[in-house]
């Protein structure tokens, strides 16, 4: 079997793409992988083949981010989120699509596997199903994110403040993002979209493989979407660093990290929590700055914390006891599936329905904020510390987790996907 492998020009998006990658070749399929430039060392990193986007695709995060410097101006959550969509994700749909069409004209591939967010595959979906390959996507994040599906009623909260939620959504994020994606396939020559526009590549894709457990995420129907567990890590990860042998056992391990994407300010979780736990004797403190220098830790760095630019967390996860996090997916879905409980803060790109599935889960905690306090954090870390409920909740994810056999679940969803008379 062919399978082009396309993602989204975010590593967080990428990774996941590549450890699958790694299993079709194991079992004998030809691959090839299309990321914009930026990210093909990556690619090239695991041994996989490259094919280009079209020229001057600038679909990058970086081109983005530099493009566009007025999306720091907006507030986090809804208004930022609805800005990503419309000026990263619509936009790139044009430069995507010719993108995949430039290479099937060379690469006939039998499966375009993308990530959950790319919108590249939406002009193909929206046509004739014989003139395409099957086309899979892969869950990167919760289920039908920003649908508005994925925010319970909480404790705190009236239904009259929920409708007025509603409608900032449909306000910021979803009629922009609507408008935006069907004026782009109009561009195209494509018809408009079915459904709505997060709630699509759940519903229109061939197949919609999900990297987690049900039991994380809210009870809904939908014949297309299945859960396979923790994929497998990569090849070519960190060594640990000198320092790890010499943390004491005896003491707590807490792992903080704000990820790859939203860590340009440390003073949102990983500052606060220095502050909080550091000098705490019951505990040792672990951050990783997902490649930021150190020194944009706004804080002193207490004796009883370690640093490092990017950890095994493969490696690191099965001793630690805590993680804190800003709710980056990939992190929270590992440290859940070795039974780990979290503490979440952030409301930007996919962390505040992320946050929100760690609290309603049982997991974990959500701040609900995007700037965590130290008394915040204190509170949170005592709590967990304090009531087993939390690593018991884990625990029992974990188990379910483990229940998934995710190379023969992914090997054998992704041929009953592909029309039969192909070839594996």
């Amino acid at each position: 079997m062919k399978i082009l492998i396309a993602s989204t020009s975010v590593p967080g998006h990428l990774n996941p793409l590549l450890s699958i990658a790694s299993l079709f070749l194991k079992y004998g399929h030809e691959v090839a992988v299309q990321v914009s430039d930026d990210l093909h060392t990556e690619v090239w990193a695991d041994g996989h083949r490259v094919l280009p986007e079209i020229t001057d695709a600038q679909t990058s995060l970086g081109y983005f981010f530099d493009t566009y410097p007025e999306r720091m101006k907006k507030s986090p959550g809804m208004e930022m989120i609805g800005y990503d969509l419309v000026h990263f994700f619509a936009r790139n749909i044009a430069a995507q699509s010719a993108s995949l069409n430039m290479a099937l004209s060379y690469f006939k591939a039998d499966l375009i596997l993308a990530d959950s967010m790319y919108w590249g595959t939406l002009p193909m979906l929206v046509g004739p199903r014989d003139k395409r390959p099957a086309i899979a996507h892969l869950g990167v994040s919760v289920v039908d994110l920003g649908s508005g599906k994925n925010i319970p009623l909480r404790p705190d909260e009236t239904l009259g403040q929920r409708t007025e939620e509603v409608l900032l959504r449909e306000r910021f994020m979803l009629q922009p993002a609507q408008h935006a994606v069907n004026a782009a396939l109009a561009r195209l020559g494509c018809s408009a979209l079915s459904c709505p526009i997060l709630e699509a590549l759940t519903q229109l894709s061939d197949l919609y493989l999900h990297p987690g457990i049900e039991s994380f995420e809210y009870p809904r129907r939908n014949s297309k979407v299945r859960y396979i567990g923790a994929l497998p890590t990569r090849a070519g990860q960190p060594k640990l660093p000198g320092w790890w042998q010499q943390l004491e056992s005896t003491k707590r391990l807490v792992l903080v990290t704000q990820g790859t994407i939203a860590n340009r300010d440390f003073g949102q979780v990983i500052a606060p929590a220095l502050v909080e736990l550091g000098g705490r004797d019951d505990v040792n403190i672990i951050v990783t700055t997902g490649g930021q220098p150190v020194e944009s830790i706004p804080v002193a760095i207490p004796s009883n914390a370690r640093i490092a630019s990017f950890l095994p967390y493969a490696q690191i996860m099965p001793e630690t006891d805590l993680l804190i996090t800003n709710g980056g997916y990939g992190t929270v879905n590992m440290a859940i599936s070795h039974g780990i409980p979290v503490i979440s803060a952030g409301l930007t790109e996919d962390k505040e329905e992320v946050s929100a599935h760690v609290q309603w889960s049982g997991a974990g905690i959500d701040l609900r904020v995007n700037q965590a306090s130290p008394e915040a954090i204190r509170h949170a870390v005592d709590d967990i510390f304090t009531h087993s409920g939390y690593r018991e909740r884990a625990k029992q994810l974990s188990i379910e987790f483990a229940s998934h056999n995710v190379e023969a679940e992914l090997l054998s969803l992704i041929e009953q996907c592909v029309p039969h008379n192909v070839n594996a």
